[in-house]
């Protein structure tokens, strides 16, 4: 097993278009700590809509930068691209006026860059997250979550099982649009050769900004 040590800061925005309709915006510098080099470059829209009940769904893309090969000690990568089209439904229980639980479904189609020209999709992935929410306080959140990635595809043999994420953070809002996200998780993956694994220790900072452009 291989471990490695990653640094991720994000900005995410949220543009509230109406009472039930929210568009969100991400993007995301992910880094080797020791060594220090890139590691991945995300950019992720997404357009959500409220249900109702506590059920939301949504559609988005991501674009996504790798630098290969996932080793911090090779300075001399080389970026392959990779866009994902991608479903979303989640479902919100309120357990009580602070705690509530998260569940959130993705379907993604990925499509990696290949030589000389052009994409092939490779894999479709599904992946679930179960996320614990408490609000001890107004502006302060403490979070927990555990999240499973399955691939399915023709291409795929050995690593149906493609990760495990699982960790915890500290949302501060000073106010309702604005606020700051740190957290930890461990990274789990199984490597395409099914019997080598990455282990990842990943710092995270987020910076939360919401904007309401719905007609008061």
């Amino acid at each position: 097993m291989e471990k490695q040590h990653l640094l991720w800061t994000r900005y995410l925005l949220k543009a509230r278009l109406s009472e039930n309709l929210l568009i969100r915006q991400e993007v995301e510098e992910r880094t080797y700590w020791f060594p220090w080099r890139q590691h991945q470059f995300v950019a992720r829209s997404l357009v959500e809509r409220k249900l109702g009940k506590g059920w939301f769904v949504g559609a988005g893309f991501t674009y996504f930068l790798h630098s290969l090969p996932n080793n911090p000690e090779i300075k001399d990568y080389q970026n392959k691209l990779e866009l994902r089209p991608q479903l979303e439904l989640i479902y919100v229980q309120s357990l009580n006026p602070k705690l509530s639980l998260q569940h959130r479904y993705w379907f993604e189609w990925r499509f990696f860059e290949k030589d000389p020209t052009g994409f092939e999709l490779l894999s479709n992935r599904i992946r679930y997250r179960l996320e614990l929410s408490y609000s001890p306080i107004k502006k302060l959140t403490l979070k927990a979550f555990d999240e499973i990635h399955l691939q399915v595809g023709e291409k795929i043999v050995y690593n149906v099982f493609d990760q495990n994420r699982v960790g915890g953070s500290v949302v501060f809002m000073p106010n309702p649009d604005f606020g700051f996200e740190l957290g930890y998780f461990n990274w789990f993956q199984q490597r395409n050769t099914g019997k080598d694994f990455y282990s990842r220790n990943i710092t995270r900072i987020t910076l939360h900004h919401t904007l309401n452009l719905a007609k008061k």
